[in-house]
């Protein structure tokens, strides 16, 4: 369990408040529970188990744990876990890139193509957006919505640091 969240944390530490607590023990524990995460076999974790974990740690941030159950039915009935943890994760870092460098890689998630942003961007654009199956758009919302969360949190930890301890804004 211990290598679980380490792995985790060191992942995720970068996206995340320094003083906020990614992973506990109890968590892993609670969402085994509630079945967003397979029980794990002789207590040990695998990859999938990792997948669903960071999944689970970023949406939490944004969505309703019950919500979080609820796209994972929608995603497992449609995609293996491994392609949908891919699709979300590039999803995440494409909405990223596009937020904080005004950038993104066209080819990036696939047969879909990206548009390059325009002004300040709130979400990825898709060139063929209207191919994208139903399933396929929650997680470019959710992962909009985690990214832009990730955006905020992080210009305003640089805006304090720029501006010192003892200033206000």
């Amino acid at each position: 369990m211990d290598q679980v969240l380490t792995y985790t944390d060191n992942q995720l530490r970068p996206l995340f408040p320094r003083e906020e607590k990614i992973l506990t023990s109890s968590m892993v524990n609670n969402y085994v529970k509630q079945k967003l995460i397979p029980t794990p076999l002789h207590k040990r974790y695998g990859r999938e188990h990792l997948a669903l974990l960071i999944f689970v740690c970023l949406m939490k941030r944004t969505v309703p744990i019950s919500d979080i159950q609820r796209l994972f039915a929608i995603q497992s009935a449609t995609y293996p876990v491994q392609r949908a943890y891919d699709f979300f994760c590039t999803a995440v870092e494409e909405s990223l890139r596009a937020l904080f460098s005004g950038s993104v890689r066209a080819d990036a998630l696939g047969e879909w193509e990206l548009e390059k942003p325009r002004g300040f961007t709130f979400a990825l654009s898709f060139a063929n957006g209207s191919e994208l199956t139903p399933a396929r758009r929650l997680v470019i919302s959710a992962a909009t919505a985690t990214a832009n969360k990730i955006y905020i949190e992080k210009c305003l930890e640089f805006m304090e640091l720029d501006l010192g301890e003892d200033e206000q804004w």
